[in-house]
């Protein structure tokens, strides 16, 4: 069913085998997850800064023992401007790459002025740098140069086709891109690389009005995108494609407003599953399972936390929170980790810096909730009766 409203419910943390843990304290906003060809769980996260901030850097973190433990922050970017936003993935050849954007638009006093273009004109730079010892050191990175998409910023996990064709989601708008028109939409497009992630081209539109995409290459050939809505209601939508994401279906809403943005993987029973963060009460982040390759979704809602905010606040407030992302090791470990700020309570205009949450790295936290494969299968299953 593509109900967007879910009858049914199922606490992942209730399951036997089921653990949190603290994967960063006082930063690790944004993860985008993967494995390294051994196994060893690799989270690329934003560090010395909160939501927005100049001092923002680009760095991973490492568990070795499936979600349970992670390592200290490897940095792998950390410049003068903002370093956010990753693209990350492991190709064939088991490299780490990683996309990023370099955001130039703060003024003299770090205030954020948003775009993709900074009042000097300069554009938000797209970034891409490599590991080849399992994220441990990282290549110097480099400003990627595609004329047809000269701006924009990545965001979601980098997928491998069928012949090793790596493809990246990326977003830009309208009005930051060369067009015509002064009104911003923000269009979410594919980048692909033909020479493990050194050099991306071969831009790809998805759909307008769109901006943070999760991919998933599907058994038979297609891709599976989900994406967030650059309207109003940002809920998700689901778009597929036959041809390596040259053409898109036109996108159909598969949540209610402000549950994003979304990640994607392929269980061991051929199930797939979907995380995001609900921005509504009761602020938490969920999932959804889908048994034919994302043309429907079970009636049955994963919670993989509890209410964020409060398990008796239901009112509407500031929050800032999700961007979940998972993995499951061949020996069956799931890991989902989120990000969120326990303190964030009212926020300021985003574009002044002075007393705003959201500039400041002190309070965000990345969690990591290890579960076990077998026993989500066996749960879902039970709960709707395997259908």
């Amino acid at each position: 069913m593509n109900n967007l409203t879910p009858g049914r419910s199922l606490d992942i943390r209730a399951l036997p085998g089921t653990r949190e843990s603290l994967a960063y304290q006082n930063g690790g906003l944004f993860p985008v997850m993967d494995l390294t060809a051994d196994g060893v769980a690799v989270a690329a996260v934003r560090g010395g800064a909160g939501h927005l901030g100049r001092e923002g850097r680009m760095e991973v973190i490492r568990s070795l023992d499936g979600g349970l433990t992670w390592s200290q922050p490897y940095l792998l970017a950390d410049s003068g401007d903002d370093d956010r936003n990753a693209a990350f993935g492991v190709s064939k050849q088991g490299t780490l790459i990683v996309l990023y954007h370099r955001q130039h638009n703060y003024d003299a006093e770090g205030n954020y002025q948003g775009g993709f273009r900074s009042a000097s004109g300069i554009p938000i730079q797209i970034m891409a740098t490599r590991s080849f010892d399992g994220g441990l050191s990282w290549e110097e990175p480099v400003a990627l140069a595609i004329d047809s998409l000269p701006t924009g910023s990545p965001f979601g996990k980098i997928v491998s086709l069928a012949d090793g064709t790596l493809v990246a989601p990326v977003y830009s708008s309208h009005a930051w891109a060369g067009a015509q028109s002064t009104e911003r939409i923000d269009n979410a497009y594919v980048v692909r690389s033909q020479d493990d992630g050194r050099t991306w081209e071969d831009v790809s539109l998805i759909a307008s009005d769109m901006n943070e995409t999760a991919l998933i290459a599907l058994p038979e050939g297609d891709l599976l995108a989900l994406l967030r809505g650059a309207d109003k209601a940002q809920g998700l939508h689901s778009t597929r494609s036959n041809d390596g994401g040259r053409t898109w279906s036109d996108p159909v809403p598969i949540t209610r407003p402000s549950q994003h943005p979304a990640d994607l993987i392929r269980l061991s029973n051929g199930d797939i599953l979907l995380v995001y963060g609900n921005r509504n009460p009761p602020y938490r982040v969920e999932g959804r399972i889908s048994r034919d390759n994302g043309n429907s979704w079970l009636d049955l809602l994963l919670t993989f936390s509890g209410h964020l905010y409060g398990y008796t606040e239901e009112d509407s407030r500031a929050t800032d929170l999700g961007y979940p992302s998972s993995v499951v090791t061949a020996d069956g470990q799931g890991i989902t980790m989120y990000y969120y700020n326990p303190d964030m309570r009212n926020r300021k205009d985003a574009t002044q810096r002075d007393g705003n949450p959201l500039y400041g790295h002190h309070n965000y936290c990345a969690v990591a909730v290890a579960w076990k494969e077998d026993e989500l299968i066996a749960a879902v299953n039970n709960a709707t009766n395997g259908q």
